[in-house]
């Protein structure tokens, strides 16, 4: 039976019915999760009990699975699954200024995720195991409809120009105190540049930024953070943008080359929010 996509905000985004955790995941089923991948941005299967096996079962048929940065916030025994929570070890939530947390608050910038990467991530699944009542919904904002909303002279500057994208940066620029990389570890990520503009296979277009964006190529950089500040900021208007409301047992996976997304605030020290993130990695350059 072939799955249906139930449209979740004027064609961004889609509820996907007919997806059991029993299925075999074969290449007629792959085809048809990525076409509505490439089609709606965002995917959302609710109410499905989703095993750490299964989950990695799930990212393997779309591709190979990243290994992300920061090992200690791997699955024990899958480190293809990066943690996603304030629980400390011990169980406990952690305190505000943790750099548990301070990480975690820095997904609360709009971002795509391992755009530092010179061959940048496919899709991202991120699976709810506990969820608060209130607060930490995520946020996905649609770059194919914001290119094609920006004003036109902004339009002419995003074609012609490339942006800078640096771990090392979005790192040191956490809205809170990270403990410092060693410069063996700074080594392994150098700054990378992509253009402004990433065309698809299927010849649309969007913007290609975020929060890993330390500059514009070639521009004076004060400058440069001004100008990325001001597309962004017209590129996450309320009309491109779908807000997941989480529940335990959801699973939400997005298509990181054509959306932004971003946590929203919850009250990180005192509620507990466990979450499983899989990243899929990409297959070609942003052209």
């Amino acid at each position: 039976m072939p799955l249906a996509f139930d449209v979740l905000e004027e064609g961004f985004g889609a509820e996907i019915q007919g997806l059991r955790e029993t299925d075999s995941l074969g290449p007629a089923l792959v085809d048809e999760l990525r076409k509505g991948l490439a089609d709606f941005g965002v995917l959302l299967i609710r109410n499905e009990e989703i095993t750490p096996e299964r989950l990695v079962q799930l990212g393997n048929a779309f591709g190979e699975l990243e290994i992300l940065p920061e090992p200690e916030k791997r699955h024990p025994d899958h480190p293809e699954i990066f943690n996603l929570s304030n629980l400390r070890d011990d169980g406990q939530v952690v305190d505000y200024e943790e750099p548990q947390s301070v990480f975690l608050r820095g997904t609360e910038r709009w971002h795509t995720d391992s755009s530092f990467r010179n061959i940048p991530c496919l899709c991202t699944m991120l699976y709810a195991v506990e969820v608060p009542e209130n607060g930490g919904e995520t946020q996905f904002a649609n770059m194919i409809a914001a290119l094609e909303g920006l004003p036109s002279d902004l339009r002419e500057v995003v074609n012609q120009n490339r942006l800078v994208h640096s771990y090392v940066f979005s790192r040191a620029n956490n809205p809170g105190r990270m403990d410092p990389m060693s410069p063996e570890e700074e080594a392994k990520y150098p700054p990378v540049t992509h253009p402004w503009v990433r065309t698809h296979a299927d010849g649309r277009q969007s913007l290609y930024m975020g929060g890993h964006v330390s500059h514009v190529e070639g521009m004076d950089v004060n400058e440069g953070r001004e100008l990325v500040e001001l597309v962004l900021q017209e590129a996450t208007r309320p009309e491109f943008i779908y807000e997941h409301q989480w529940a335990d047992n959801d699973l939400v996976i997005w298509d990181n080359r054509s959306t932004l997304h971003r946590l929203r605030p919850y009250d990180i020290s005192n509620t507990r929010r466990v979450m499983r993130r899989i990243t899929v990695a990409g297959t070609e350059p942003v052209i």
